[in-house]
């Protein structure tokens, strides 16, 4: 891994520990600060690659995935829509980050998979929604596992994209895939069935998968 993403791997280790052991005012700290670290390391990574579309794409992402946790990690459940709002249009940026242009050969067959796994998941967050009378949610939520469908299938595609090397392509699969595990454990713990270490399980999750999905943009 480029050394420049250390930086970001060390603000995810504490603010891991900030959430095994409670403390707040460490986590309000360096949640945020992870994510700055991830978008400085791309921007410094970005300036010495040639291809500038996924990394222009991406660090935009990067900044609304930083705006997602703010919103997300302050105690008013209002925001709760905002923080999921802002994550949408992060997988929105991703997605075109990872397609200039349409999915070549047979990708496109991926997107059956993909939309299985995050349906599966999707199905029942609405019927737990639906269940608590949560309905003002149901169409966001939807949205949301549009987009999420569209980014992971994205980075699984890359498979069939000649100019993607096996790094590359590795670095980006791990990292949509864990954002996947990070939002589906998210969304069942908040939704479906709380479960102990939830908090621990999907920052972690959610930590390694931004810093892999920015590693992609090196030219390993």
């Amino acid at each position: 891994m480029n050394i420049v993403f250390v930086p970001a791997l060390a603000c995810a280790a504490v603010d891991w520990y900030a959430v095994a052991r409670e403390n707040k005012t460490l986590e309000y700290i360096f949640k945020p600060a992870t994510m700055v670290a991830v978008i400085v390391a791309t921007l410094l990574v970005a300036a010495s690659v040639t291809e500038v579309w996924q990394a222009r794409w991406f660090v935009l992402g990067f900044c609304l995935s930083l705006a997602g946790d703010v919103f997300l990690m302050l105690p008013n459940p209002r925001l709760f829509l905002f923080g999921l709002g802002a994550f949408l249009l992060a997988h929105v940026c991703f997605v075109v980050g990872l397609n200039p242009s349409f999915p070549p050969g047979l990708a496109p067959l991926l997107l059956v998979p993909t939309a299985l796994a995050v349906g599966s998941v999707l199905w029942r967050v609405l019927g737990a929604l639906r269940a608590a009378n949560h309905t003002s949610l149901v169409a966001p939520v939807i949205g949301y596992g549009v987009a999420m469908t569209l980014m992971v299938f994205s980075a699984w595609a890359t498979l069939f994209r000649a100019d993607w090397n096996d790094t590359r392509r590795a670095l980006v699969i791990f990292g949509a895939t864990l954002f996947f595990v990070s939002d589906a454990l998210l969304a069942w713990n908040r939704f479906v069935k709380p479960f102990g270490a939830a908090k621990l399980a999907i920052i972690v999750t959610y930590h390694l998968g931004q810093v892999a999905l920015a590693s992609s943009v090196w030219n390993w």
